[in-house]
């Protein structure tokens, strides 16, 4: 059965349609790269004391979880501390939902996996097919301001850092377009499940 990476951009709209089509493949394997980044993070001990190392102290809260918005303005205003933090998580990454996809073939198993970073990471050639979740940038802007609460320095400085959403869009197999209402996703997600289901029949 298919291996079927989900990206997009950030405030597309990713993990919504990746909730949605779990609901309608129950029976798949479920990959998430940002589930894997906080599971390395707070239960690995090796990568938490790499993390440590770079980061220091102030990156955790006094609950021992990463404190993200403190890291995430962190990280644009030091690029070196991004490029070595990806250099410890990346790789990991990349070999847990590789091992996965190997397992989905052996069992005949659908898998979806969503990597935010998948072409960034040539993640695509893992994947039988690529679903690009897209929207508008003031779309994307909206989301990180309103529903996020970034400043709109930051979060244009997020949105450009990714590779463009029109480049990954026009690398795609399936294209889910997300300046829409709930219900619209929701359609869109069945289409999806049903074209893909028609085609590994």
């Amino acid at each position: 059965m298919p291996v079927i990476g989900i990206t997009g951009g950030v405030a597309t709209g990713k993990s919504a349609l990746s909730g949605m089509v779990q609901e309608l493949f129950p029976e798949a394997l479920f990959f998430s790269a940002d589930s894997e980044s906080a599971r390395l993070i707070s239960k690995d001990e090796l990568v938490r004391a790499e993390v440590l190392a770079i980061l220091g102290s102030v990156a955790f809260g006094s609950d021992g979880q990463l404190n993200r918005p403190f890291v995430r303005s962190l990280i644009f205003e030091e690029p070196d501390l991004k490029r070595k933090l990806e250099e410890i998580l990346h790789p990991r990454i990349r070999q847990a939902w590789q091992t996965l996809a190997k397992q989905s073939k052996e069992k005949e198993q659908w898998m979806f996996a969503e990597i935010p970073l998948l072409y960034e990471t040539s993640g695509e050639s893992l994947c039988d097919r690529v679903v690009v979740v897209a929207c508008s940038p003031d779309t994307q802007r909206r989301r990180m301001i309103q529903h996020r609460g970034l400043p709109e320095t930051l979060s244009e400085q997020i949105r450009v850092a990714q590779m463009s959403l029109s480049k990954k869009c026009s690398q795609s197999d399936h294209l889910i377009w997300n300046d829409c209402s709930f219900s619209c996703l929701v359609r869109q997600a069945r289409l999806l499940a049903d074209w893909l289901r028609c085609r590994y029949a």
